[in-house]
């Protein structure tokens, strides 16, 4: 995938995450009540949410996860 696709994949992910979210919270289905705590939560769980599932495995996940490992400031 080239810099400008990854770029374009990941900002149109947080940008129907964030569209969600503002609609929920616009629409009334985010408590009031919520402050930085659970909002945190819930951008994390719509993240959780967004994964594909069972699509990192193998040889593919072990590589991800070296990656991680080894690379400073992820």
């Amino acid at each position: 995938m080239t810099k400008r696709a990854q770029r374009q994949f990941v900002g149109d992910l947080l940008r129907n995450i964030r569209a969600d979210i503002m609609r929920a919270i616009h629409t009334g289905l985010i408590p009031k009540e919520w402050d930085g705590i659970e909002l945190r939560e819930f951008i994390a769980d719509k993240a959780q949410r967004s994964r594909a599932a069972h699509a990192l495995v193998g040889r593919r996940a072990k590589d991800y996860r070296n990656h991680m490992i080894i690379t400073a400031g992820l």
